[in-house]
């Protein structure tokens, strides 16, 4: 271990000498560099000393010689550039001077050939002129025969017209007369059509409706017995559970079908040749069962009257029903309104439709002052109530979409 330390303690000694020997020649050459490096740049900064008083002396020895050549080739240039002047002036003077005479010559040229064309103008022109007075003459004479014969012409037309309106006349009249006749049997026959056709829808729709509302009366009898037993079966669990100590659950309360509100029916009268108002006729609806879906009874009695009678062009696009077709429609008594409320918005945008006869959502919202999440919420809920339905992006009341 010793042998160790001191072969390391030598090693350690050996490697100090030698990097002070190391420093001491890098010190030794830096200063021989440093001291080459000074004499260089005093050399260099003597020559350049030296060679800027040089090119001072060649310069200011050039500029001299320069200035003196330049003084001495003046003189000579000014003599050159004067004569120069003076011969080009005497030669802009001769040029001039031709061109004068030539111009002269010209103008005196273009003056008699223009004179001649004058004088060859002036002749044609009266020569044209008797030409058109000539032919004036001819084209009036003419204008003249054909007045004459157009006259004539006429007379012999007028004539002719006369007679054959007097041989159509009557055949005319008698055509107009038949088939005024045959417009009137032939609106009679759709007329009557018509009326038919309208009691058959009525009788058709009454029917469906009936029979969808005994469905419905039978889903509800059916689901009244479904809960019944549901009830009965909860009853035996809590007692199988809890024993004969379970609490009585209340008998629940019978399940009624819920009534929406409709408006009613209307069916226009015939069109005679005096106007008159339709008859309105109520169409008997069961009593809601709940608040949220119907008004009180007051409020039905309002719900129920009919909506206002269309305008002269939907009532002639409704079906016409005369006194003598059948019609199953049966009155109810209602009890004395009550003072007059408000209508809804449902009843406004119904009765909106109904005269419009469809209308759009757009429509709907400009014509009523509405925004759109109130004419939305209240088409869904006519929607729900089967009043209103959607055809098209068009709105229709119920009845108009079935005829």
């Amino acid at each position: 271990m010793t042998a160790l330390y001191d072969q390391w303690q030598a090693a350690r000694q050996l490697r100090q000498s030698e990097v002070v020997n190391r420093r001491d020649q890098v010190s030794t050459d830096l200063g021989r560099w440093q001291a080459d490096r000074l004499t260089h740049a005093v050399q260099l900064r003597q020559d350049l000393d030296q060679l800027m008083a040089d090119l001072r002396a060649n310069t200011a020895l050039w500029l001299a010689q320069t200035t003196a050549d330049r003084e001495a080739a003046i003189l000579p240039r000014q003599q050159a550039r004067q004569a120069y002047v003076e011969q080009l002036q005497a030669d802009t003077e001769v040029l001039l001077a031709n061109y004068q005479a030539d111009r002269q010559i010209n103008a005196a040229e273009v003056r008699q050939q223009l004179e001649y064309d004058c004088q060859v103008l002036q002749n044609t022109v009266s020569d044209l002129r008797l030409e058109i007075a000539q032919e004036l003459r001819q084209v009036q004479q003419q204008v003249a025969d054909i007045q004459a014969q157009t006259a004539v012409d006429r007379a012999g037309y007028r004539q002719q017209q006369a007679m054959v309106r007097a041989e159509l006349l009557p055949q005319l009249t008698a055509y107009v007369e038949d088939l005024q006749v045959q417009v009137q049997a032939t609106l009679k026959d759709l007329t009557t059509v018509r009326q038919q056709a309208a009691v058959l829808n009525q009788e058709q729709r009454q029917s469906d409706r009936q029979a969808l509302a005994d469905s419905v009366d039978a889903m509800f009898d059916e689901l009244g017995t479904f809960r019944h037993q549901l009830q009965a079966q909860r009853a035996q669990l809590s007692h199988l559970v809890w024993g004969g100590n379970a609490a009585v659950q209340p008998a629940a309360a019978p399940i009624t079908r819920p009534a929406a509100t409709r408006p009613a029916v209307t069916s226009a009268p015939a069109r005679t040749a005096a106007t008159s108002k339709p008859a309105p006729k109520a169409v008997a609806k069961p009593a809601p069962s709940k608040p949220a879906l119907a008004k009180t009874a007051p409020a039905k009695a309002e719900a129920t009257k009919v909506p206002p009678a269309r305008t002269a062009a939907a009532a002639r696009s409704m079906p016409v029903a005369t006194a003598t077709a059948p019609v199953a429609l049966a009155a109810v008594a209602v009890a004395p309104p009550p003072a007059p409320e408000p209508p809804s918005l449902e009843e406004v945008v119904y009765n909106y439709l109904h005269l419009a006869q469809g209308a759009r959502l757009s429509e709907i919202e400009t014509e009523l002052g509405i925004n759109r999440f109130q004419a939305v919420d209240t088409l869904k809920s006519l929607i729900q109530k089967d009043l209103v339905v959607k055809q098209d992006r068009t709105y229709l009341v119920q009845e108009e979409a079935v005829l």
